[in-house]
C-alpha cells in the first residue's frame, strides 16, 4: 500500500504539472519561468528524477513476484485496467506439474503415486510448498517492469436502463481508474520487480564482473525513491552478494543525459544525494549479521534508520517443539566474527572428532549452516580418513539417495548436511541417533525438525541405541540462539563467565 501510494501520488503530480505547463505554454512562454507572483521560481516544476522508475522490489522467485503483483492489483480496486495479463500469467503464474503422468490403463498406480507424493509434500511444510512446490515457479532469474497511470479513463459500461423522474433513459458514463501495464520497458515503468540474480545480469556489463563497471547500464536505477527487499531470509539462501551489488548500483549519476529534462529533476538528484533521500525497507523472518551489515551500509537516509526485532519468550522458543532427547549447547570462545568458523573447526578437531573416531560412533548427523564451513570440515575429515558421506545443495539426486541409504544402514558413520540443502530440499534423514550442530541454523524451526529425527526408524537394532544432541555456538550467534532457546536464556548463555556448557531437557 505504501508503494502504491507513493507511485500514484508522484505520477498524479507529474501529470498535473504537465497539464499546467501546457496551459502556460499556450498562454505565454515566459510564465513557465516565473511563479504566480511574477518572481522567477526555477524549483516550481521539479517533480521527478533522471528516469521514471521510482520503486525497486527485490523478490526471490517468480511465484513470490506473481503473488505480490496480484495483491497490488487487488488493492487498486475494481476500476483497474491491466495490460499484458495473459503474458504475465504464462511467465510467472503456477506451472503444470509433470511429476505425475496419468496412465489410463493403470489408474490405481497413479492414485498411489499421487498419495505418496502428497504425503511427501505435506511433510516438507506449507512454507516450502509455497516456494518450491510442484505448482510453484521457483525460477530466480527475472526482471519485471510495471507502470501505473492514474486518472485513466475507462471505457463506459453498457447502458443501464434507469428511468428518471422525467422518464428519460440514462446510460453509463466513463469512469476514471488506474491503468496497470505489466512487462513494461525498464525505462518506461514505475516499479521494477526483480530477483537479485536477474537484475544483476542486467546491470553487469560482463558476467565475470563482481561489481558493475561505470560503463554498465544502471541509469534506470538512478532515481529510485523506495527500495523494498522482501523475503530477505530466502534471498540470503540464494546469493546475498547480488543484493549488495544492486544496492551499490542505485542512485548513481546517469551515464546518458539524452531525454532528460533537467528543469524537472529534483535538486537532491542533481547534487548526487539521491541515496540520502531513498527509503530502504528490509523484511526478514529472522535477524542475521549479513542482513544487518547490508542495512547499515546502504541505509543512508537523512531521517535516520529504524530497526524492529522480535524478542522470544522461553515458552515461544523453538526448543519447546523438541519431543525428546537432552540437548547440550557448547559455547566456543571466539575473538571476532571473522574467526568464528575457524574457532568452531578448531574446537571440533580437538574435542569432538577424536571421541567420534575412538568410539567409532555411527549414525551421527552433522548439520553445517555455511557452505564454507562445510568445505573446511569436509577437508578435516578427509585428513583424518573419517568414514562419512555428505549432502549439499549441489549434489546430484543419485548421490543424495546413495548417501542417505548408506548412512541409514550404518555403512557410513557420519553424514554432513548443509543448511541450504535442508532449506531447498527438506530431506528426512532416517537412521539418525546423534546430532551435532556445527553452527546454529538461521531458521529456528530447523532445529526441532532435525532433533526430532532422533528415532529408531531405519535401524535394525533392538533395543534402540541412545541418542544425543550437541550444538556449538559463539557469542556472535546471539540472533540464532535467542530464537531457539529464548531471549532470556540466550543472554545468560552468551554472557555467562566460566560456564560454557548448557543442557536443556524436554519437560
Amino acid at each position: 500500500m505504501h508503494i502504491l501510494n507513493h507511485v500514484l501520488t508522484s505520477r498524479a503530480r507529474v501529470q498535473r504539472n504537465n497539464r499546467r505547463i501546457k496551459e502556460l505554454a499556450e498562454e505565454d512562454a515566459s510564465l513557465l519561468r516565473e511563479g504566480a507572483g511574477g518572481v522567477e521560481d526555477v524549483n516550481r516544476w521539479r517533480d521527478q528524477g533522471y528516469t521514471r522508475p521510482k520503486v525497486l522490489v527485490l523478490l526471490p522467485t517468480r511465484t513470490t513476484c506473481y503473488e505480490y503483483v496480484k495483491k497490488m492489483i487487488r488493492m487498486l480496486g475494481s476500476n483497474t485496467f491491466v495490460d499484458n495479463m495473459k503474458m504475465f500469467d504464462r511467465e510467472y503464474g503456477p506451472i503444470v506439474s509433470d511429476h505425475l503422468e496419468k496412465d489410463e490403463d493403470d489408474k490405481g498406480n497413479v492414485n498411489d503415486r499421487m498419495r505418496r507424493r502428497l504425503a511427501v509434500l505435506r511433510q516438507k511444510g506449507s512454507e516450502w510448498n509455497e516456494l518450491f512446490g510442484d505448482d510453484a515457479n521457483a525460477d530466480d532469474d527475472f526482471v519485471l517492469g510495471l507502470s501505473l497511470t492514474p486518472n485513466f479513463v475507462l471505457s463506459p459500461p453498457p447502458p443501464v436502463l434507469v428511468r428518471g423522474r422525467a422518464g428519460a433513459l440514462a446510460a453509463g458514463a466513463p469512469s476514471s481508474g488506474v491503468n496497470v501495464k505489466l512487462c513494461a520497458d525498464l525505462y518506461q515503468c514505475d516499479i521494477i520487480l526483480a530477483s537479485p540474480l536477474g537484475l544483476k545480469m542486467v546491470i553487469s556489463s560482463n558476467d565475470k564482473d563482481d561489481v558493475p563497471s561505470n560503463k554498465a547500464d544502471v541509469d534506470f536505477l538512478s532515481s529510485i525513491d523506495v527500495c523494498l527487499i522482501a523475503r530477505s531470509d530466502v534471498l540470503l539462501m540464494q546469493n546475498w552478494d547480488h543484493v549488495n551489488i544492486i544496492l551499490a548500483s542505485m542512485n548513481r549519476q546517469p551515464n546518458k543525459v539524452s531525454g532528460i529534462d533537467f528543469s524537472r529533476v529534483r535538486n537532491f538528484h542533481l547534487e548526487g544525494n539521491g541515496a540520502r533521500w531513498r527509503q530502504l525497507i528490509v523484511v526478514s523472518q529472522f535477524t542475521n549479521p549479513h542482513i544487518l551489515s547490508t542495512f547499515r551500509r546502504h541505509a543512508k537516509n537523512v531521517e535516520g534508520s529504524l530497526r524492529m526485532r522480535q524478542t522470544f519468550r522461553s515458552g515461544d522458543a523453538s526448543i519447546c517443539d523438541v519431543f525428546s532427547a537432552r540437548q547440550i549447547f557448547q559455547r566456543v570462545n571466539c575473538l571476532s566474527p571473522s574467526s568464528a568458523g575457524l574457532d568452531r573447526l578448531r574446537y571440533f578437531s580437538e574435542h569432538i572428532l577424536p571421541k567420534l573416531m575412538r568410539s567409532k560412533q555411527k549414525h551421527t548427523l552433522i548439520y553445517i549452516p555455511s557452505y564454507f564451513d562445510f568445505i573446511a570440515l569436509r577437508n578435516l575429515l578427509l585428513k583424518f580418513e573419517a568414514d562419512f558421506v555428505s549432502i549439499t545443495e549441489y549434489a546430484r539426486v543419485s548421490e543424495v539417495g546413495r548417501g542417505r541409504a548408506r548412512f541409514m544402514q550404518g555403512q557410513k558413520s557420519m553424514l554432513l548436511y548443509t543448511g541450504r540443502a535442508h532449506f531447498f530440499l527438506r530431506h528426512d534423514i532416517k537412521g539418525t541417533r546423534h546430532v551435532i550442530f556445527f553452527g546454529l541454523p538461521d531458521y529456528a524451526e530447523f532445529y526441532p525438525a532435525i532433533v526430532n529425527t532422533l528415532n529408531c526408524n531405519g535401524i535394525n537394532t533392538v533395543p534402540c541405541m541412545p541418542v544425543s544432541c550437541l550444538s556449538l555456538f559463539t557469542k556472535y550467534d546471539a540472533h540464532q540462539l535467542e530464537q531457539i532457546v529464548g531471549t532470556s536464556h540466550a543472554q545468560r548463555m552468551i554472557n555467562q563467565g566460566e560456564k560454557s556448557s548448557f543442557m536443556f531437557s524436554p519437560s
